[in-house]
């Protein structure tokens, strides 16, 4: 398992496991079995982790439940940097050189903060010249362990020139959602280079 900067070993597991399921509790003896750390590092870890305001905890009778804290100040941060490290971003990311030559690839936010989605919302936008086959391979492992159906779309850079070109409604839908870029940048991704150099000429004949 990856670690988090800035985080010791068995902080960054406990992180990268309460924030990849934002939304589950987890008992400490069930974050050790998970984590395989030791229970009193474990206990020492979540003591700090709750001091600082990036877990909460709930006790429930004699028991305390865990929980990544959805109202801290950098939740949104941790979310999208566990999004890269763990679950579909992390295989992406660390699959790239069998997907192909990938020139963007993104998930959107709805997926990565899971949260509630239309059914065919898509959650995975891969472009460039990659290998079908690799993506829907990970896309149905991640969501058959996720146990929900992830919904992709994958085109080559001049498919994708074209419909953003040409105002195609699906990716216009879709580039006008938040997202977290996995590879690329947020610039290029809106802003192609065929797109800007019009404009420098254009510029230039009028000075």
């Amino acid at each position: 398992m990856h670690d988090i900067p800035f985080f010791s070993k068995t902080k960054s597991k406990i992180l990268l496991l309460l924030y990849e399921n934002p939304h589950e509790r987890f008992h400490m003896r069930h974050i050790e079995r998970l984590t395989k750390e030791r229970i009193n590092a474990v206990r020492e870890a979540l003591v700090y982790l709750e001091k600082k305001k990036i877990v909460s905890m709930e006790p429930v009778g004699r028991k305390r439940f865990f929980q990544a804290n959805t109202r801290g100040l950098f939740y949104d941060e941790l979310l999208r940097m566990t999004a890269k490290k763990t679950g579909l971003g992390g295989r992406i990311l660390t699959e790239k050189p069998r997907l192909g030559k990938v020139r963007f690839a993104f998930l959107t936010a709805f997926f990565y903060r899971q949260l509630q989605r239309e059914e065919n919302e898509i959650d995975l936008c891969v472009v460039g010249n990659v290998s079908l086959r690799e993506v829907s391979h990970i896309a149905q492992e991640e969501g058959e362990r996720r146990k929900i159906e992830i919904n992709y779309s994958v085109m080559n850079y001049e498919e994708f020139t074209f419909r953003k070109k040409n105002k195609d409604p699906f990716l216009l839908s879709l580039l006008e959602k938040p997202r977290l870029m996995l590879i690329g940048s947020e610039e290029d991704l809106l802003i192609s280079r065929s797109e800007q150099e019009p404009a420098g000429k254009e510029l230039k004949q009028k000075v």
